[in-house]
This record gives structure tokens, C-alpha cells and sequence, in this order.
């Protein structure tokens, strides 16, 4: 019978065959499985054999059934239901209220394994369209294109600096490279140092917190400062599959915001996304790469999607 050591190896061969990607979060969740199928039984021999028997359980179930956590490298589907959005002033009952989000705005998708989607804007001549305020920065979200001003909070100042190059603008004001000078900036309503909103073109955009230039968390902070999701609904993470129950949705924030650690201060190239909408009807972001997802800094944390994947079962 092979070991473990003889299964892993022949494990890029075997992807290939099926069409898988087989990369290192395949190999921690064949062996995390393996220690707690070890863990779980008794019997000196049953333990020689269960990280073997387990690497093909694993292995076997994903071939025959596209386990989520596998991302597929053939095209995604098209034809993916989505949650409908709800328009403002009207509730169905067992649906969050969207209050003043546009109909439409609401992208999460309900399929099994959804495609990578970003909402972060692109970046335009070097750096991606956002605001700075007094050394916290945020980014604009595509989604949604509109909010009105019943989800504005307080304002928290305005555009002083208005510059192509806004990581040389210093941090004592509030410096954009898309809401021009005189625009008042405000805070979006209970999302106090996550989001904020100001006109862009004539309609009031939002912009997300993340990290710019090394910046990115500000004195004693935590993910819950810069993230603030305590209402949030459904969870979608690319490849993987979507979370549509709010209970489950929020008790996956909490592992997230409670149990991840700070890493580094940038960010990093990514392949997927976790997108959290929330009860307003505005989604955030992190990007994904492995085990780590980035917003406001690199943060780790396995606890969220070992979580995940057992809120999908």
C-alpha cells in the first residue's frame, strides 16, 4: 500500500487527469483530514493505515464529486442564479431590508462554486481610485453605483488635496485621485472606519478601507475596525461556493474578525475573492490567496475556512 508521502507526490498527476488544481490548500486539507481521522480512531494498526486510506478518501471525493474547495480550471458556468436584490421601501417577508442600495446593486451568486468577481475598481495610471483620510485609505467599489443620502453618516470633512500621486500628499487631510477638491467626504452609516462615501460624477460612491503604499492599520486597530460586518447576510468565496443564511453569515464573520491574525501590512497578487453583503444591501471585500485574505493588510486565518467549508455541508 503507498504512504502518505507516495499519494501527495502523485497528486499533481492525478489532478491533471481530472481536470483539478492540485496545490498546497489541497495538500494541508488531505492532511489535516488524515490527523483528525487519526485522532479520531484507536488500534495500532488502523493508525498506520488511516492517513493513506483517508489521502484517498479525500482524493476520491474530490474527483467524483468537485468538492468546493477545488477550483476547477475549466471555464466557469454562465447560466449562475443570483439572489435578487431588494429595492428600497420594500420588504418580503424573511428578507433583510436593502434600504437605499439601487435594485441590482446585490451580486452575490447562489452557485455552487461561484467565478472569481472583484469590486474593487481597477487601478488607472498606477494607482486604483480612492481617498485618503488623515492616513487611512479607501478604495472605490463598483457595487453599488449609487447609495442616497439616508445611508450617510457624519461628515468628515473635505477634499483638500486633489492628486494623481496621493501617497505623496501626507496624511493629514483628506487627499483623493477621483472626488475633486471641495467634495465633502462622509462616513456610511454604522460602518464608522470601514466604508465611506462622497460624490463621484454626480452620484455618492462608496470606497472601502484597504492598504495603500504600506498603510494600513492605525494604532491599536483589529480587522473589525476596518471591516465592520456585524450585519452581514451571505458570504461568497469564489470557487468555493456562497453562504445565503444570515445566521451562518454572521457566525462566519465573527470567526473571521475574532481569530485572524495581522500578517503584513501589504497585500499580494490573488485569484479569488470573499465577498460579504450585508444587510444595507452594500457588499465588501477581501481578497483570497490560500489561507490569507486582504483588505485593510494581509491577515491569517484557517479557522474561517475550515468554517466555511462546514457551513456548505
Amino acid at each position: 500500500m503507498k504512504s502518505v508521502e507516495e499519494w501527495l507526490n502523485a497528486l499533481p498527476e492525478l489532478a491533471q487527469s481530472t481536470g483539478l488544481q492540485a496545490d498546497e490548500q489541497l495538500k494541508r486539507k488531505i492532511l489535516r483530514a488524515a490527523a483528525k481521522e487519526k485522532q479520531s480512531k484507536t488500534g495500532f494498526a488502523f493508525h498506520r493505515l488511516a492517513p493513506a486510506l483517508c489521502a484517498l478518501a479525500v482524493l476520491a471525493g474530490a474527483f467524483a464529486f468537485a468538492l468546493p474547495s477545488l477550483r476547477p480550471t475549466g471555464p466557469q458556468m454562465s447560466d449562475v442564479h443570483l439572489i435578487d436584490s431588494q429595492p428600497a421601501g420594500q420588504v418580503q417577508i424573511g428578507q433583510p431590508l436593502a434600504l437605499d442600495v439601487p435594485q441590482g446593486s446585490i451580486s452575490i451568486q447562489n452557485s455552487r462554486s461561484p467565478s472569481f468577481r472583484s469590486i474593487w475598481a481597477p487601478a488607472a495610471g498606477g494607482n486604483f481610485p480612492l481617498i485618503g483620510v488623515k492616513g487611512s485609505y479607501y478604495r472605490l467599489l463598483t457595487n453599488p453605483t449609487a447609495i442616497s443620502a439616508d445611508l450617510l453618516g457624519e461628515a468628515l470633512g473635505t477634499v483638500d488635496t486633489f492628486t494623481s500621486e496621493p501617497a505623496l500628499a501626507g496624511e493629514g487631510g483628506i487627499c483623493s485621485n477621483i472626488v475633486n477638491q471641495g467634495e465633502t467626504v462622509y462616513a456610511v452609516r454604522t460602518m464608522q472606519g470601514a466604508l465611506v462615501a462622497a460624490d463621484v460624477g454626480g452620484s455618492v460612491r462608496v470606497f472601502q478601507r484597504v492598504s495603500f503604499g504600506n498603510n494600513a492599520l492605525v494604532g491599536r486597530e483589529q480587522l473589525a475596525d476596518t471591516l465592520r460586518a456585524e450585519t452581514a447576510v451571505a458570504l461568497e468565496l469564489s470557487g468555493v461556493g456562497t453562504v445565503n443564511d444570515p445566521a451562518a453569515a454572521q457566525r462566519l464573520v465573527n470567526i473571521l474578525t475574532q481569530n485572524a491574525q495581522f500578517l503584513r501590512p501589504g497585500g499580494g497578487e490573488s485569484n479569488q475573492s470573499l465577498l460579504i453583503q450585508l444587510q444595507s444591501g452594500i457588499a465588501v471585500q477581501m481578497a483570497v490567496n490560500g489561507e490569507r485574505l486582504i483588505a485593510c493588510g494581509t491577515w491569517a486565518c484557517p479557522e474561517f475556512f475550515d468554517a466555511f467549508q462546514e457551513a456548505l455541508q
